[in-house]
């Protein structure tokens, strides 16, 4: 007994051994920065998940969709390896981007546009919403700024979306309605329209019929099954329902909307849907079927012209699709596709060694050695 003890121990204590000297590489996702607010008058910390190919030095560098996500804290994992998930490879649904978690430190008072004018029913002491209404500082900081140092901290292009859950909801329609070019894009999740006797959503009522949104997209979530514990459910519910309705009726110039309804979902488990489905949304029509544009090549230039017209933003193929596709084509011994699909690549980013050399491989693939040379001396310049 006592042997076989024995030679357990030493077998688990090799086990713990060899994995201890292993190799230990980090999964990184992200980076925690801290700024100091002169509007809010305190440090406020924020993450960043950069894309994929963002320092890909075979590549030029390129700039990048931002989606700021507020409660950063609490979503930041799951809405990363979604927004990653969807922008993989060759049949990515949406361009890879730069998510920004903003972290709270009063979310109530952060969040909230006005003071709150009543008390959920298990706060008796009337303590929490007591430090309520500065939302207007909260977008004054996000506006002057993050997005400022956002923009000069990292390779931005001007497209940016905002994703608001409950009270981050509340925030992203106050944005919205008040503050309509801080972003592109608003993601809505689940939100708390009922606060101060609906203060927002009478904003909206007035609002969305009169203005002009400018090519604004926004996607709202409703969930069913609600776990709120405040005495405001029902109000929850009918004020969402209600700005559903109101963009149905209204229909409001310049804004592309989808208001989508989770009956299996309920306050806390409707983000990761909502956000994937969202993103989907937003960025309908960037897909591009791979066997189709093999096919139609210039299928891939005709697709981001539509995509930039929805949008209101030039939006091009990256470098990295442009050259999947260049390479599955001389993979499959097409090369004249190939050559389609790299010369698409030169004219958008003309400074592309990589871009050169590949073109000069697929014109050697055609047996042209003449053009296959005079792109292997351009590379060479670069």
């Amino acid at each position: 007994m006592k042997k076989r003890l024995r030679i357990a121990v030493l077998l688990l204590t090799g086990i713990v051994f060899f994995g201890t000297n292993q190799a230990q590489e980090e999964i990184i996702i992200g980076k925690k920065y801290t700024m100091r607010s002169a509007v809010l008058g305190e440090d406020r910390a924020y993450w960043v998940a950069l894309p994929a190919d963002y320092s890909n030095s075979k590549y030029l560098p390129q700039q990048y969709p931002v989606v700021y996500l507020l409660d950063g804290d609490a979503n930041f994992n799951s809405f990363t390896s979604l927004q990653q998930s969807l922008a993989k490879g060759p049949y990515a649904m949406i361009p890879q981007m730069i998510v920004v978690g903003v972290l709270n430190t009063d979310r109530t008072r952060d969040m909230t546009p006005t003071p709150a004018g009543r008390t959920a029913f298990y706060d008796k002491q009337q303590t929490m919403f007591r430090n309520s209404g500065g939302n207007a500082s909260f977008i004054r900081f996000l506006e002057k700024e993050l997005r400022p140092r956002i923009d000069s901290q990292f390779r931005t292009n001007g497209f940016n979306t905002l994703v608001g859950h409950s009270f981050g909801g509340l925030t992203a329609v106050n944005i919205l309605l008040n503050h309509t070019p801080l972003f592109n894009s608003y993601i809505i999740i689940d939100p708390s329209l009922w606060w101060d006797n609906e203060v927002i959503l009478r904003q909206a009522d007035s609002l969305l019929p009169k203005k002009d949104f400018a090519r604004r997209n926004i996607y709202v979530a409703h969930a069913w099954k609600e776990i709120v514990p405040q005495d405001t459910t029902t109000d929850h519910q009918r004020a969402i329902r209600y700005f559903g309705d109101l963009l149905e009726r209204t229909q409001p110039k310049g804004l592309r909307w989808h208001w989508q309804y989770y009956p299996n979902e309920d306050h806390g488990t409707i983000t990761i849907p909502a956000a994937y489905d969202a993103l989907k949304f937003i960025y309908k029509g960037q897909q591009v079927h791979v066997k189709q544009a093999v096919d139609d090549p210039d299928l891939v230039v005709r697709h981001y012209a539509n995509l930039s017209k929805q949008l209101g933003i030039t939006v091009q193929p990256s470098e990295p699709y442009l050259d999947w596709m260049g390479n599955y084509c001389l993979t499959v011994n097409r090369p004249e596709p190939a050559i389609r699909f790299y010369q698409q690549s030169v004219a958008i980013y003309p400074r592309s060694k990589n871009t050169c050399l590949q073109l000069a491989k697929a014109w050697r693939q055609k047996g042209d050695t003449t053009l296959a040379a005079q792109w292997e001396r351009r590379a060479e310049k670069l």
